[in-house]
């Protein structure tokens, strides 16, 4: 089953791959009484060093049209030394991104994310508002950090619930048929097993009577043949007749269960 990729996913990949920095997500650039200028940054992450500091803006794209309508991301170079987009893996190419925007992919498949294009250090000066509204109103940490709305949280925790709940009814369906087909397996095992008692039994009688069918070669038939025309005891008569009519049938059963043994390994 395909995974629908969503912002929070990715958003979690990243604070792992951030977890020494400060990371943040939907950061604004300024209040909100900035209006039109105002931007929300979609995830952010403050390296922790006086030395080399390094702001790093993500912008994190799901569709491939929202990436082609969007024409507000160049707005948010002034915010980070580093800019890069996050998307799932082919969404964007490389090509199609300045040369000093960086590009990494999401893998839905394993919850990693791997670094298309690492993204030009640029040297700026970081706006005060920004820095502002983070010490203000980000200090404390959020009750859903990976999500811009609780909206978003209850619809994510919802898909979620669907898709283990699909998944979980896939699982019990296999399980079902695996179950059935023990079972079955079983009962052909059952009846095998009782086929080669009866035969064990009725080779224990022969032996009592002189008769040695173990050693006897492909030809063990026309032997037991031969010996029984010499006069048998009429006390195993009927169970030898049983034996020659089900022999052909215990040899072929065990012939198919040799095939399918060497099939499966």
């Amino acid at each position: 089953m395909k995974v629908k990729v969503r912002a929070d996913m990715i958003k979690r990949a990243l604070s792992k791959r951030h977890h020494e920095d400060f990371f943040l997500t939907e950061v604004k650039t300024g209040p909100t009484h900035y209006g039109a200028d105002l931007h929300i940054i979609d995830a952010l992450a403050i390296k922790k060093s006086w030395a080399n500091p390094c702001i790093t803006a993500y912008e994190i794209k799901v569709d491939r049209s929202d990436f082609t309508r969007d024409e507000k991301w160049m707005a948010y170079l002034q915010y980070c030394h580093q800019f890069a987009f996050v998307c799932p893996k082919g969404l964007i190419q490389p090509e199609e991104l300045p040369d000093e925007v960086g590009l990494v992919y999401y893998k839905p498949e394993t919850g990693s994310l791997f670094t298309m294009r690492k993204p030009s250090y640029r040297q700026v000066t970081i706006p005060s508002n920004m820095l502002m509204y983070i010490i203000m109103s980000r200090l404390d940490n959020e009750r859903h950090p990976f999500f811009s709305s609780q909206r978003e949280y209850i619809e994510a925790y919802l898909q979620d619930k669907d898709e283990r709940k699909e998944i979980g009814e896939r699982f019990g369906i296999k399980v079902t048929e695996e179950i059935g087909k023990l079972r079955r397996e079983l009962e052909r095992l059952s009846d095998r097993k009782e086929k080669l008692q009866r035969l064990k039994e009725v080779s224990d009688i022969l032996r009592e009577y002189g008769i040695w069918i173990d050693g006897w070669g492909t030809s063990w038939k026309e032997e037991l043949r031969k010996a029984l025309a010499n006069g048998l005891d009429p006390r195993i008569e009927s169970e030898l007749q049983y034996l020659l009519k089900r022999a052909d049938v215990i040899k072929k059963m065990l012939d198919e269960r040799n095939a399918e043994q060497c099939s499966t390994a």
